[in-house]
């Protein structure tokens, strides 16, 4: 069994696929399996997964990507499931050799996560700060691609395809719900470069009523606080659109070398 599952998505994007295999590939722990699922691309993904031949890949029509990240977690192996789709790199070379040091010395948790690197679309590096997981009934605490979800604790848990825009919130909220403090282990380092700009973030409006959903069902929030919270992030995305720099408010514009060594 390999310690790491890492999945990818992609959807007639070769480029992008192809960019996210060379941070793959650079990992300086090669203790991996890379699935790649796609969704049936008639750009030449198939020949070149084929070519390429990562550990394991699909490519068939699917019911988005909350259906075809499902598919990913039924072919995975790995003690360790890490989602990097599509255009999407680790930090730097050694993040997968410093998460599998702090895993193994702190017990092997079911959910570990760390910070990232959020790219604007004029390419300007921002540093995020992950949210303690406590604070996950405000919203994403990390990208996505942040995180690591040890696979026995997923278990039988996969995307909902009720919430188009925000089953990630929804399945993280689900890990965590139950887990104690020792299950979970919060890297002081960033995992993943994360281009802004996606579809939760197009459909921001859209995302908010999900998230408001999963507070009620998943997250089991009060009444109150859930629409205090959905006030404020109406108000907070309105924002976002009129000033779109201000997503990077909370971000630090800074030199991230030192969280490389």
């Amino acid at each position: 069994m390999k310690f790491f599952s890492i999945i990818s998505i992609c959807f007639k994007n070769l480029d992008e696929l192809k960019y996210t295999s060379v941070s793959i590939g650079s990992q300086t722990c090669t203790d991996f399996e890379w699935i790649v699922v796609d969704g049936d691309s008639q750009d030449g993904t198939k020949d070149w997964l084929s070519r390429t031949n990562p550990s394991k890949w699909v490519s068939e029509k699917d019911n988005g990507i909350y259906d075809a990240m499902n598919k990913g977690i039924e072919m995975a192996t790995g003690k360790y499931l890490i989602f990097m789709n599509s255009g999407d790199s680790f930090a730097s070379s050694s993040v997968l050799e410093k998460t599998k040091k702090e895993v193994q010395v702190n017990g092997s948790p079911c959910f570990v996560y760390g910070d990232s690197i959020d790219i604007s679309e004029n390419n300007q590096e921002f540093y995020r700060k992950a949210k303690s997981h406590s604070k996950n009934w405000l919203g994403m605490i990390t990208q996505h691609q942040a995180m690591f979800f040890k696979t026995k604790c997923v278990g039988q848990k996969r995307y909902s395809l009720n919430y188009p825009l925000s089953a990630d919130y929804a399945f993280i909220s689900e890990i965590l719900v139950g887990l104690k403090e020792k299950d979970v282990l919060q890297l002081d380092f960033p995992i993943c470069k994360f281009s802004m700009g996606g579809a939760n973030e197009e459909f921001r409006f859209k995302a908010i009523k999900e998230d408001y959903s999963i507070r009620e069902k998943i997250i089991k929030l009060s009444i109150i606080t859930n629409l205090c919270l959905l006030s404020l992030h109406y108000i907070h995305a309105s924002i976002k659109k009129i000033n779109p720099a201000s997503r990077f408010f909370r971000h630090s514009k800074q030199s991230i070398k030192f969280w490389f060594f």
